[in-house]
């Protein structure tokens, strides 16, 4: 029994990379210093693993949903796998548009199998840099 995924298709796939770092003063978030650096490496790095790579930046929730909507809708047939990344604030289940946030779920969903059927069977990987809570981790003494 092969439990790995085919990846032979003619093209990795794509990744998309949104980096949220300035936000409406409405939402009382910060500007994600060092969030630049963090999207330049991703960039970088999955460039060098064959993905095609698409950065938005500072994207409102609503222009996410429709980005990632978009993305979804496109065919996906000759590609191995999707990835998106979502660098910004975030709540336990949210993330922050510039402008407020949405339900990660939301987006997430976008691409399960009756939606973006092109990717069925494909592997789709969502990696996310956002706070969960306001609670700090407790740190371990080494």
């Amino acid at each position: 029994l092969d439990n790995s995924y085919k990846m032979n298709h003619k093209r990795r796939g794509l990744c998309l990379i949104i980096n949220n770092k300035n936000f409406d003063r409405k939402t009382g978030m910060k500007t994600r210093n060092g969030t630049d650096k963090d999207a330049e490496n991703l960039e970088k790095t999955f460039k060098s693993l064959g993905f095609e790579v698409k950065v938005y930046n500072d994207l409102t929730a609503e222009e996410m949903q429709e980005t990632l909507q978009e993305v979804s809708k496109e065919d996906h047939s000759d590609s191995d796998c999707f990835v998106c990344v979502l660098l910004s604030h975030g709540e336990e289940g949210l993330v922050y548009g510039t402008d407020g946030k949405i339900e990660i779920q939301e987006l997430t969903s976008l691409f399960k199998g009756d939606k973006c059927q092109s990717l069925v069977g494909k592997p789709k990987l969502f990696f996310i840099q956002a706070c969960r809570g306001d609670e700090l981790d407790s740190g371990v003494e080494v």
